[in-house]
């Protein structure tokens, strides 16, 4: 029965055209405006980090650790971003003339034990390639020592400096954070929001007080609750779709890196559809008179969205600043600070606690919705 009525629902909601305009394509179409807007302005904001081009030239006879480790940062990181564009050169001459013409910001020169740095002038990129040198010969001391005095401890001592290397590429390179990637953030949760109506539609086919198909539903020998856990699964896992694709669509179509892997992204603004799907089973469940199951969800969502910062990126700082605790009540606050702080410092005691905060939510508003829901009777269907 589980399987029959979430097939159904599923049917159902996807045949509705304002939920399709509004929860598919509105947030395509506002994401394209924010591109045109200031999309530039992410690119090429002077705080985003920008891969550093340098030159490499050894001298040994063999590679050694430390071209290991710049190949490495070679790499791209969990958010597609490199940290060195390594170019190598036969001899100190051939770099410093590519340095010279611009094509690298500096090099770096191995020659037996010792590493040295070649800038041009100093800057953002002179001290990154500097802090790359030190924090290499730092661990190769340590291990030297570790690999003297405490020959067992060695292999633990690799994998610590392993672990180093990879959170340095995540969360000291890889972060693009720009300020406007607040609007980007905040149309994320908004769009998640929006997965409030598609309950309050849902619950119209089941409630006999809101339409004639509900007091059918009420007549046949049905589980109400199955009925409603099949429906919000069914909206959920419309909302996560119409989400994806907002996300793939930012990342790679409008080319806007938001700092988050592309699962983990989805993985937030699932949790938010749920909240929003939650929110919208409570309204439905308080209110109802069937004219309501669309405006109040909207005002819930752009109410929620206006002060997550979708319409001016500080008011969120603002209301942190004088009422701290209605960010921690608003879901698409929650949502929009659970992308910011993934993006910029990872998965923080803060982020963990924000989606903690959001489960919880979804939890309490499905917990009154089902007691309002199983208690309400009919004089007569």
């Amino acid at each position: 029965m589980f399987i029959r009525i979430f097939l159904y629902k599923l049917k159902e909601l996807t045949r509705m055209r304002a939920i399709v305009g509004w929860n598919f394509l509105f947030p395509l179409v506002l994401a394209t405006a924010f591109y045109v807007g200031f999309g530039n302005l992410i690119k090429e904001d002077p705080d985003t980090f920008k891969t550093i081009d340098v030159g490499y030239v050894n001298t040994n006879s063999q590679e050694s650790s430390f071209t290991e480790l710049i190949n490495e940062l070679s790499k791209e990181t969990n958010d597609h971003i490199k940290v060195l564009n390594v170019l190598s050169f036969k001899d100190e001459k051939s770099a410093s003339k590519a340095m010279d013409d611009k094509k690298i910001s500096g090099f770096y020169l191995e020659k037996d034990d010792k590493i040295d740095t070649v800038i041009k002038e100093n800057g953002f990129a002179s001290t990154t390639l500097n802090q790359i040198v030190r924090a290499y010969e730092n661990a190769k001391f340590q291990l030297e020592e570790i690999a003297t005095n405490h020959p067992e401890k060695m292999e633990e001592a690799i994998k610590l400096q392993s672990k180093d290397l990879n959170l340095m590429k995540e969360h000291n390179f890889g972060n693009n954070t720009s300020r406007y990637l607040q609007y980007f953030f905040a149309l994320l949760a908004m769009s998640s929001l929006f997965s409030s109506w598609i309950s309050t539609s849902m619950l119209h086919g089941i409630c006999a007080n809101i339409s004639e198909s509900g007091k059918r539903f009420e007549c046949a020998p049905t589980n109400k609750l199955v009925a409603v856990a099949a429906g919000t699964l069914a909206g959920m896992l419309i909302q996560s779709v119409s989400n994806a694709i907002v996300v793939i669509y930012i990342q790679y179509a409008l080319n806007i890196n938001i700092g988050i892997p592309l699962g983990e992204a989805i993985l937030i603004t699932t949790i938010g559809s749920g909240i929003g799907i939650a929110a919208g089973t409570l309204i439905g469940s308080l209110l109802p008179n069937p004219k309501y199951h669309v405006i109040v969800p909207l005002l819930f969502s752009m109410s929620c969205s206006f002060f997550s910062g979708l319409m001016w990126d500080q008011i969120k700082q603002l209301i942190q600043y004088k009422c701290p605790i209605l960010n921690k009540i608003n879901p698409a606050a929650l949502i929009t600070d659970s992308l910011f702080i993934r993006a910029t410092y990872g998965r923080t005691d803060v982020y963990t606690q924000n989606i903690i905060i959001m489960l919880s939510m979804i939890v309490v508003c499905l917990f009154i919705s089902s007691i309002c829901l199983r208690r309400r009777k009919y004089v007569s269907l």
